[in-house]
């Protein structure tokens, strides 16, 4: 009995649980300048709306990186997750859709980068080796490629 307690406890230990992705915070007025903030581990990010980010670290000093977004276009929406000390972002794009990137955080320098294009509204999360963005969308978070589609 105590070894099928063990089994047991060993299975459910490394069954791997799902990670979501955190809304950054929005700050600013809808049709103006405005500013996504959120911290991982490693310090803190600012994006603005046209996709032009800053990295803050621990000790003050400052990066600036950018995510992919069109001329005249802007970010309605940033989600994050910070996962095997990568950046996880999930944003989204006015009249764009959705893009999904993993960073690797102490360079800043995009490991890939995958356009998802409209997609319905859902809990983004990490299970495993997938990323799943609602029931419709999964992503392999090793290069990025859609698994599943909408």
């Amino acid at each position: 009995m105590m070894k099928l307690l063990v089994v047991c406890l060993g299975v459910i230990l490394s069954w791997p649980v799902a990670e979501a992705f955190t809304l950054a915070d929005h700050v600013g007025e809808p049709n103006a300048r405005t500013f996504f903030l959120f911290s991982t581990s490693v310090g803190n990010y600012t994006i603005r709306q046209d996709g032009m980010g800053e990295f803050t670290s621990p000790k003050g000093m400052r990066r600036v990186f950018n995510v992919r977004v069109a001329a005249n276009s802007r970010l309605e929406r940033v989600y994050f997750l910070e996962h095997e000390g990568d950046l996880f972002l999930l944003y989204e794009v006015r009249n764009q859709g959705f893009y999904l990137a993993r960073m690797e955080q102490t360079k800043r320098k995009l490991r890939w980068f995958t356009a998802l294009g409209d997609i319905p509204d859902g809990d983004p999360n990490i299970n495993g080796e997938v990323i799943t963005i609602g029931k419709a969308v999964e992503v392999n978070k090793i290069d990025g490629r859609i698994i599943k589609p909408d």
